[in-house]
């Protein structure tokens, strides 16, 4: 059963198709003394990297200004469903959004774009981090 991910962002029309997504949530626990309690450090949220299928030329030209401008846009969504739509979308929702890597990948046959985002909230099935409180 194929997944379908589309990727939406404030500010630009285009409702992109995204093949996959790659994102991480981390943290670290010091258990090395055994008389305190365990310390937990704050969560990291790694940048979500991933490709969408070749773009309409304005979405294209709306993402290099995006990263050029270092524009802070308000909101972005990966919106994940299964194709056979047997169970409700999966979203993830980030707030505050840098585009921070844009590349291209240009032959005779071929073409992708990839992208890296962040957010300064992250939330995934409901589950908020707020990365400017984990200072």
């Amino acid at each position: 059963m194929a997944t379908i991910i589309k990727f939406k962002v404030d500010g630009i029309n285009d409702e992109m198709i995204v093949p996959s997504v790659n994102f991480g949530m981390n943290s670290s626990a010091d258990v090395s003394n055994p008389t305190q309690e365990i310390d937990f450090q704050p969560i990291t949220v790694t940048e979500f990297s991933f490709s969408i299928l070749p773009p309409k030329a304005e979405t294209t030209e709306a993402l290099l200004k995006w990263i050029a401008d270092h524009e802070v846009k308000g909101e972005a969504k990966f919106s994940i469903s299964k194709q056979a739509l047997t169970e409700s979308a999966r979203e993830i929702v980030l707030k505050d959004v840098c585009l921070t890597s844009y590349s291209e990948s240009i032959d005779e046959n071929y073409s992708s774009t990839s992208l890296s985002i962040i957010g300064r909230k992250v939330s995934v099935s409901g589950i908020e981090v707020d990365l400017s409180q984990n200072r």
